[in-house]
């Protein structure tokens, strides 16, 4: 993984967030679709509870898994607005 696509640490719990693939619309997607996005691509960042159960913003993954409502053109713009954070 090229470190551009590397995720920092959670500012809240110190636990691991990763990348998911979603078409234009937000929907999620599996790795493939990225070879043939039929329905455009965006990234959206997922930090999941099951993962980080003490985490005040980690998300069940039953109720989607993703944070947020943001959609990123690409794996380099979501690294970039999850890494980026004062002091």
């Amino acid at each position: 993984m090229p470190e551009s696509e590397i995720l920092k640490p959670c500012p809240f719990c110190g636990g691991k967030a990763s990348l998911t693939v979603s078409d234009a619309e937000g929907n999620s997607r599996d790795e493939e679709y990225e070879l043939d996005p039929c329905s455009g691509l965006t990234f959206r960042i997922s930090h999941v509870h099951e993962e980080n159960d003490n985490c005040p913003i980690a998300v069940y993954e039953a109720d989607g898994a993703e944070l947020g409502v943001y959609l990123y053109e690409s794996r380099e713009e979501a690294t970039e607005a999850w890494n980026k954070r004062e002091g």
